[in-house]
C-alpha cells in the first residue's frame, strides 16, 4: 500500500531539558511527506529525545513541533496513531508467545491490507518460532519482530531508533531488505549513531552535537 498522505513534520526552536539539564536546544527542522531524514548524533547526543518528541510520545520543553497529513494538521496527542516506532529499549509483552504477540499488536493497529499473522513471523524469519515465548528469543530475534511490526502497521511515517541494534551481519542485510521492500512512500526519520546501515543513502542527514 502506497499511503496517499504521509506525514509532513515542521519543527522551531525545539529544545528539551530534563531536571535542569538541557539535552536539545534552538533546532529547527524541516521534514517533507515521503521524505527520509537521519538523525546524527554520538550516544547522550539527545537524537533519542527528539525522535520520541517528532513522533508525539514527548512534548518539547520549548519551541514547537507541527504535524500534517496534506492538508490536515495533526495534533500531538493523534500523531501516534499515524506512524509506527521502533527502538532499541522498545518493550515487548515478553510473557506471550510471538504468535500471541503479533496478534494482539494486530487487535491495537491495523496492519498493511497485504499482511495478516503468518506473514509477519515469516517476514521477521521467526515463523519456526510461533509458540515461543518472547522472553526465550535472541536479542536479535526480538529485534527483527519488532521491526516487522513497526513495518507491516499502516501508518504514515516511520520512526526508528538505532534499527540494526542486536543484529548481527545477516540481520543487517535482512534490515537493508526490509527498508528497501517495506517503507512503502512512508516518511522515514532514523536516529542513528552515525551508521550507514541504518538509513537510505540518500537520507537528508540532521547532525546533533553534544
Amino acid at each position: 500500500m502506497q499511503p496517499d498522505r504521509p506525514l509532513a513534520i515542521e519543527a522551531q526552536g525545539v529544545g528539551k531539558r530534563h531536571g535542569r539539564q538541557w539535552v536539545l536546544r534552538h533546532l529547527d527542522l524541516d521534514i517533507s511527506a515521503g521524505s527520509s531524514m537521519v538523525l546524527l548524533g554520538a550516544n547522550g547526543s539527545g537524537k533519542s529525545s527528539l525522535l520520541r518528541i517528532l513522533c508525539g510520545f514527548d512534548a518539547p520543553s520549548e519551541g514547537a513541533v507541527a504535524w500534517h497529513r496534506g492538508d490536515h494538521a495533526l495534533t500531538r496527542q493523534h500523531v501516534p496513531g499515524h506512524m509506527a516506532y521502533c527502538a532499541p529499549d522498545q518493550s515487548l509483552i515478553l510473557d506471550l508467545t510471538v504468535r500471541e504477540h503479533i496478534e494482539a499488536h494486530r487487535r491495537f493497529r491495523a496492519s498493511l491490507p497485504d499482511m495478516d499473522t503468518d506473514g509477519v513471523l515469516r517476514l521477521a524469519l521467526l515463523e519456526g518460532h510461533p509458540d515461543s515465548r518472547v522472553r526465550d528469543l535472541s536479542s536479535g530475534m526480538r529485534q527483527r519482530l519488532s521491526l516487522s511490526l513497526a513495518f507491516t502497521t499502516a501508518s504514515a511515517a516511520l520512526f526508528l531508533d538505532e534499527p540494526v541494534s542486536h543484529l548481527d551481519r545477516d540481520g543487517r542485510a535482512w534490515y537493508a531488505n526490509l527498508l528497501a521492500e517495506w517503507r512503502r512512500g512512508r516518511t522515514l526519520v532514523v536516529a542513528s549513531n552515525h551508521n550507514p546501515e541504518e538509513h537510505p543513502e540518500d537520507a537528508e542527514r540532521f547532525e546533533i552535537g553534544n
